[in-house]
């Protein structure tokens, strides 16, 4: 009787023993667990440092952000920036669900020779030249959204080589000057861009000059260019017209208003070049038409010239906008030839360069961030070497290897 009984005490007391060791040992593992997610957390804040900044305006940013990312908010990614993003790029962004840019050293060059300008001047021309895949479009974002935050009216040609090839499209005679041809869908387009870009900016424009349309139609003076826009959207005839009354009235206003205005023109050596491709624009006679016979080339042109003032252009030259016997260089006098480059003269010219190892290893450290590389040794200091190597410090190539890893 007295043995089970001791035997009874002894097993209860070693139960709560072991009760009692377990729970310590639970608590002492939930401990370390919360001490390596606080560690791992921390470590990870300081490798997200290494690449990104919290300064998410660029006008605020300096020299100190070069090679870092900032991320952009979603409307002006829908505003602003539409159409500018290459569709690669887009996809990238909606895969990492974020949109984020890289501060590079010359759009803040750009962007400082902008701000510091007297605008009582005629428009100056700045030209962003560089290898395929340097990042010229990317500057050219980087100084929309920077001006876009400063109230600037935007004028933007996403790429003009669009617009003196064919690919099926409606080409037709000027009504308003013979010899020039109208290219309705690029004109419909543009007017949605412009609008898109331009929200809450146009309320207080009107025209200053009449306009006739037909015997019928007319659009009186002080007619406020949203208006304009819309009369071109729904009557698509009248569309590169309408263009044409939208680039005019912002030239002729500008000075009076105090307004300011960006041209950002990609590809702009498709204004002077002329495309000798199977599938250059033409007329219904089948003749070729040269650059300065599109109706919307030829308003643009007057303002990429010195004429006006209270505005600034920036340009891109790109080799693929040419014909393909004429991509072996990349400077300014090679792309934009003869013609363009005295039409541009004088042209402050920015080099878009590759990637110095800051920005390529920056641009590494971002994919992996995102597991957009999944292989390990390419998560290792000498893998990241490699791809450093064979992407020759390229950003599009380096997109392009990284993304099959």
């Amino acid at each position: 009787m007295e043995a089970s009984l001791l035997r009874l005490i002894c097993s209860k007391i070693s139960s709560r023993t072991r009760f009692f060791n377990l729970t310590l040992c639970n608590e002492t593992v939930q401990q370390i667990s919360r001490c390596s997610s606080t560690f791992n957390q921390t470590q990870s804040e300081k490798f997200r440092t290494a690449f990104r900044t919290e300064i998410n305006d660029p006008r605020h940013h300096t020299l100190d952000h070069v090679g870092l990312y900032y991320q952009i908010p979603q409307e002006e990614v829908n505003g602003v920036l539409k159409t500018t993003i290459k569709e690669s790029d887009m996809r990238l962004m909606k895969t990492f669900n974020e949109y984020c840019l890289m501060v590079r050293k010359p759009a803040l060059e750009l962007n400082g020779y902008i701000k510091n300008f007297n605008l009582n001047h005629p428009v100056p021309r700045f030209l962003l030249y560089g290898l395929k895949g340097a990042g010229k479009t990317c500057i050219m974002q980087y100084t929309m959204q920077h001006f876009h935050r400063e109230n600037w009216i935007i004028l933007h040609v996403p790429w003009a080589g669009r617009w003196v090839r064919g690919w099926y499209k409606e080409v037709s005679e000027s009504s308003y000057k013979p010899g020039r041809y109208d290219t309705p869908t690029d004109g419909a387009e543009w007017l949605e861009l412009f609008k898109t870009q331009n929200q809450g900016k146009l309320k207080n424009l009107k025209t200053t000059s009449e306009y006739i349309w037909t015997k019928r139609e007319k659009a009186e003076i002080g007619t406020p260019l949203e208006e304009i826009i819309n009369f071109g959207q729904t009557r698509i005839k009248f569309s590169s017209d309408c263009a044409g009354v939208i680039l005019k009235e912002l030239r002729k206003q500008a000075p009076l208003l105090g307004l300011k205005v960006l041209v950002a023109v990609g590809a702009v050596n498709a204004f002077y070049v002329q495309w000798d491709m199977l599938n250059a624009l033409k007329n219904s006679e089948k003749k070729r038409l040269q650059p300065g016979e599109i109706s919307l080339i030829h308003n643009f042109k007057k303002m990429l010239s010195p004429t006006w003032t209270h505005g600034v252009a920036v340009c891109t030259a790109d080799v693929f906008a040419n014909s393909e016997l004429t991509r072996e260089n990349y400077t300014p006098l090679y792309v934009l030839k003869q013609e363009g480059f005295e039409a541009l003269d004088p042209f402050v010219p920015i080099l878009v360069p590759e990637y110095t190892d800051k920005e390529a290893l920056s641009n590494i450290n971002y994919f992996i961030d995102h597991n957009w590389i999944q292989n390990d040794h390419g998560k290792t200091d000498e893998g990241k070497k490699e791809i450093i190597f064979v992407s020759n410090h390229n950003p599009l190539s380096l997109h392009k290897i990284c993304s099959s890893l």
